[in-house]
């Protein structure tokens, strides 16, 4: 799927000293253009959306937002960009270089908060984050960019995007879609793929997206899940059919027999030989 979806690199970045780049109330540059077809970038966008509604697609949310609104899109993230002629509109595009030195709090931070499409946010929030931007772009427009003071103020941006994140939730219906996909996809997959990046692409987002709508939803990682259906699917065939442990290991996608007899104790403490027994003996 992904090699038919274009993909943008960081090439308009790239003119920018360190990987960032901001425009204030401007969604006219080259790499934020009006675009109909679904692609994606190898940079994260940030929009606030000041004034007029738009159509935000992004990965299977296809959501009409009004202003005051934070946009959001993750590396990698699959999306379009709507008509904006009435909006008016600040974008901050930034590479994961430019955040590459974050301690892994902060990173989490930023997880949370490309975990969603869009915040809605009300406006006295949108006044303080004006002023955030506002420096900002003072230092961001000098002619020798102070980086490390562009970075902090980055930072301190991106967590009163994440504290605005915790004020104002999801809805449940936003957050349990993409798990209902996922769950969808492994049914169809699980005997053939078992990790969490084929289902991340699959359904056109981040791994670390797909984690955390998981976990929103379940408590579990996607891991987990996957890890879960497995062992149930071999309880299964334990119990109800007499197919050996080599053609289950194959039916369920491990590569050796040794390797699904290891993964089959660890999560249920008995080797499948002894499931089977001890099932048998009980029904």
């Amino acid at each position: 799927m992904n090699e038919r979806i274009p993909k943008y690199e960081n090439d308009i970045l790239n003119n920018v000293h360190e990987h960032f780049s901001l425009h204030m109330k401007d969604y006219t540059d080259r790499f934020l253009e009006t675009s109909n077809v679904a692609h994606s970038h190898n940079y994260y966008i940030i929009g606030i959306l000041h004034e007029g509604t738009l159509s935000h697609l992004a990965d299977f949310n296809h959501d009409c937002v009004s202003a005051p609104a934070i946009l959001l899109l993750d590396v990698d993230q699959v999306h379009t960009h709507p008509d904006m002629d009435n909006c008016k509109l600040t974008s901050i595009a930034f590479s994961p270089r430019f955040i590459a030195d974050q301690n892994d709090m902060f990173l989490l931070k930023l997880t949370q908060v490309f975990s969603r499409s869009f915040i809605k946010i009300p406006k006295d929030e949108l006044d303080q984050l004006d002023e955030i931007l506002s420096i900002l772009d003072r230092y961001h427009r000098k002619e020798h960019r102070e980086i490390e003071l562009i970075q902090a103020l980055l930072n301190v941006f991106i967590l009163k995007c994440a504290r605005l994140s915790e004020n104002f939730p999801m809805l449940e219906t936003q957050k349990s879609d993409l798990y209902a996909d996922f769950r969808m996809s492994l049914k169809k997959n699980f005997d053939k793929e078992h990790h969490v990046k084929f289902y991340a692409d699959l359904l056109n987002v981040s791994a670390s997206i797909l984690n955390l709508a998981v976990k929103k939803t379940t408590s579990k990682t996607p891991k987990q899940l996957i890890d879960e259906h497995l062992v149930l699917e071999a309880q299964r065939l334990l119990c109800w059919s007499d197919i050996s442990g080599k053609e289950m290991s194959w039916k369920l996608g491990f590569e050796t027999d040794s390797y699904f007899n290891k993964f089959f104790k660890k999560h249920t403490g008995l080797t499948p030989k002894d499931f089977r027994r001890k099932a048998r003996i009980s029904s």
